[in-house]
């Protein structure tokens, strides 16, 4: 899932032809380059009092709106068809009403600020690492721009765009409400003179020409260099396409974007009157067909587009599609033109690096509409004549995900990452920012594919926000030295005196923790009614006795009769009253419970070795902690998440199982956020409950996996690019990547991003990320040399 998925293809023609693009008639009146391009003031006049509309010069009138884009991420193949029929339908009524249009991409950097406040020295290098490399990205805007000769068409425009353009969230470009405030439509306006779009000019009514702050530019007639001070210097080039091949995509535009740069494309459109196009192309049906000079091929392309034509089902444009790049110094600015004339080239579409015709395609930006005898793309440099269908599927205009800035546990992201298009994503757990959002989790990465350290980025990452609590289930200490590093609490489980009966007073919320945790106990033993009522018993005798008493060898004795198979089941919890100690006697029967102090620090991490790789021993230990986290979360609505690596042996222990369905039910009602790993899908899938963990899921995480199998991801519903990419079949230049799906069912929402998990540009700070025996021998070295100083000579 690239950011710019693939459209269909839709310039194969009726009847087989597969002509995209038909050359124009190139009976150009381009005026003579030799004069000073700047001389006549631009044609720019002013905003009309609604604040909407543009007023040229010449009496033009024209709107814009800017168009967030659709995502491509969950959707199949027929419904990226449907979604290109319904952008041709909206280009074929805007020219239908003689709209003269503009469609652009504008991809820029912009700041981002956000403040973060931690609580140990290694986070607090980490974060300004990480706030140092973010201080910008990059983001793209989309926008369409029409103009007319007169008011109706643009009127009729926005009824026509609000009923057909819904799936990319139109909103029309206006003037501030209040003066001194950021006006986006001087800000673009700006853009289209200067390549400066800017989003805090205050709003500028009238005589535009002279008041936009980026009208005074400068052409080099050789190298076709505009350069811009707005106000620091910036160079750019104008990349125009000559001829296009038989099909090309909305891939085409977003490869060009997910190029590093400054970069804009434009394409204008220019409707033909349904009656001179027929009477052009019937001319030229006949030259192409003479028996001397003729061209059958071409001949054949024009009399489908008569076709079209005379049905009405379709509106031909001249259209020109131009490229702009930008950059501070000429070796930037080379080196991003060469980019996308590579781009181009692999697309076998023709171009031209513009020289003396640069300011003539700039200015073509600008609104406008042919007047008097004028033919459609006349004033055009690099006219050529496309159908409506052949413009939608260029410009498909993805929403690249760009996650959300805030979440319930605080005001700002969990982390920021790059995108492969350059652009951040801002990472949080949970889909929306509300109280008790869903933020559960679940994870899928094999052995060494670093899973352990992207977990530890993110939750180390909750350490901003005060009061939020991580709780991780560590597996053969892979995170000890991060936790540690980044001052948390690093346990093994068998130094913990547990109590899973220590729970308080008579509830009956205490109750159904104390059965939770006897259910696990008795693993995958079914319970008969007459066990069922033996449970129950348990509970009363468990409520009779006080800590330090009440403990499980306490009540053995009494709850379970004798050579019962319950009996049996438990033995090996217990010292039974003859002494007899079972197998896991040591680990549930201190006389205290000592996880309520423990659970207080902002990033605590119990080593679950012995007990994660036992399904029989560690579905208990995880239900008896996670349900003291729960009680412990109960009492602060900061929030908190639950971390369980390597889940998959836990799930075999029928107990453990209801118990991870009830905590990914409720812990949201808590605050809380769950997650588990896998190493791959299929665990998940054997524990016959993958439905219900899939559908109380808020965020996916998928590292590539080139053992897993196409079978294990189906639940998952990902489109083809998203499963050649956790297969391990996408091409990643041997980058470290994750794709992250997020979904919620209530609301719809649907979003996934392909995110560089690679921490190497954090600099010195990425010291404190390893892991394994040499990492943890390293920290108990440096704890027994420097005592409690040790973290100050990581």
């Amino acid at each position: 899932m690239t950011i710019w998925p693939q459209v269909i293809t839709t310039g194969l023609l009726a009847g087989g032809a597969a002509a995209l693009a038909v050359p124009a008639t190139r009976k150009l009146m381009l005026g003579s380059l030799k004069q000073d391009w700047l001389q006549d003031e631009l044609a720019l006049d002013a905003i009309e009092p609604d604040g909407l509309t543009i007023r040229l010069k010449d009496g033009t009138f024209a709107r814009v709106w800017s168009m967030r884009g659709t995502s491509y991420d969950a959707k199949i193949e027929q419904e990226q068809h449907t979604l290109l029929l319904g952008r041709a339908s909206l280009l074929h009524e805007l020219g239908k009403k003689g709209l003269s249009l503009r469609l652009f991409a504008v991809k820029r950097k912009r700041p981002i600020t956000y403040e973060a406040r931690w609580p140990a020295r290694a986070l607090s290098e980490i974060g300004e690492a990480e706030a140092a490399l973010f201080k910008s990205s990059y983001f793209v805007d989309w926008y369409l721009m029409a103009a007319s000769a007169s008011m109706q068409p643009l009127i009729d425009a926005e009824q026509i765009i609000a009923a057909q353009a819904g799936d990319y969230a139109p909103e029309a470009v206006a003037k501030a409400a209040r003066d001194g405030e950021a006006c986006p439509l001087t800000g673009f306006l700006n853009g289209l003179i200067s390549g400066d779009y800017r989003r805090d000019l205050p709003s500028v009514s009238a005589s535009l020409s002279g008041a936009l702050p980026g009208a005074d530019l400068h052409c080099e007639r050789g190298s076709g260099v505009i350069t811009a001070h707005v106000p620091e210097k910036q160079l750019h080039r104008v990349i125009g396409v000559i001829s296009w091949p038989e099909t090309v995509s909305g891939r085409l535009v977003g490869d060009i974007l997910a190029l590093p740069g400054d970069i804009e494309i434009a394409q204008i459109c220019e409707p033909w009157d349904r009656d001179k196009a027929l009477l052009i192309y019937k001319r030229k049906q006949q030259a192409l067909s003479g028996s001397f000079f003729g061209n059958p091929a071409a001949a054949g392309e024009t009399e489908v587009i008569l076709s079209l034509l005379s049905e009405g089902t379709s509106t031909l444009f001249a259209t020109e599609f131009q490229i702009i790049a930008r950059a501070e110094t000429e070796t930037a600015l080379a080196h991003l033109v060469r980019d996308i004339c590579e781009v181009l080239g692999h697309a076998r579409v023709l171009y031209r690096v513009q020289t003396k015709g640069a300011p003539i395609c700039w200015f073509s930006r600008l609104p406008s509409v042919p007047r008097g005898k004028l033919m459609p793309g006349t004033r055009l440099m690099l006219p050529l004549d496309l159908r409506d269908e052949n413009i939608a599927a260029l410009w498909a205009m993805p929403h690249s995900a760009q996650g959300l800035t805030s979440s319930q546990f605080g005001p700002a992201p969990v982390r920021y990452f790059r995108t492969p298009t350059g652009q951040a994503y801002a990472f949080q757990f949970h889909v929306e920012d509300k109280p008790q959002a869903r933020g559960n989790y679940l994870v899928f990465a094999p052995t060494g594919g670093g899973k352990s350290t992207l977990m530890m980025h993110l939750l180390g990452g909750l350490a901003k926000f005060e009061g939020v609590r991580s709780y991780i289930f560590d597996s053969k200490e892979g995170a000890r030295f991060m936790v540690e590093a980044m001052g948390g609490l690093y346990q093994s489980y068998d130094k913990l005196a547990l109590n899973p009966l220590d729970v308080g007073e008579d509830t009956p919320a205490n109750r159904q923790r104390v059965y939770h945790i006897l259910r696990a106990l008795a693993g995958d033993h079914k319970l008969s009614p007459e066990e069922e009522a033996a449970f129950s018993h348990a509970l009363d005798l468990t409520f009779q006795l006080e800590p330090p008493e009440r403990t499980l060898s306490a009540i053995y004795g009494f709850a379970f009769a004798k050579r019962s198979a319950l009996r049996q089941v438990f033995a090996k919890w217990v010292i039974d009253d003859k002494g007899n100690r079972g197998l896991h006697s040591h680990v549930f029967n201190a006389p205290h419970d000592s996880l309520g102090g423990l659970l207080d620090h902002y990033m605590v991490a119990i080593n679950m070795n012995e007990a994660l790789s036992d399904p029989e021993l560690g579905p208990p230990v995880v239900t008896h902690m996670a349900a003291a986290i729960g009680q412990s979360a109960a009492k602060s609505a900061k929030g908190f998440t639950i971390f369980i690596d390597e889940a998959a042996k836990l799930l075999q222990n029928e107990g453990f199982r209801a118990l991870a369905a009830e905590m990914f039910r409720e812990y949201r009602k808590l605050n809380g956020a769950v997650g588990l790993a896998f190493q791959d899908p299929a665990a998940l899938l054997r524990s016959g409950m993958a439905e219900a963990f899939i559908e109380n899921t808020a965020t996916f995480i998928f590292l590539p996996n080139a053992q897993a199998t196409a079978e294990s991801f189906e639940p998952f519903n990902l489109n083809d690019e998203q499963m050649s990419f956790v297969l391990g079949r996408a091409s990643t230049r041997r980058e470290r990547r994750a794709l992250i799906v997020k979904r919620d069912a209530a609301s719809g929402f649907d979003e996934s991003a392909i995110i560089d998990v690679d921490l190497s540009p954090l600099g010195k700070s990425l010291r404190f990320y390893r892991a394994g025996t040499d990492a943890n021998k390293h920290l108990q070295d440096l704890q027994a040399t420097w005592g409690e100083a040790w973290a100050e000579h990581l």
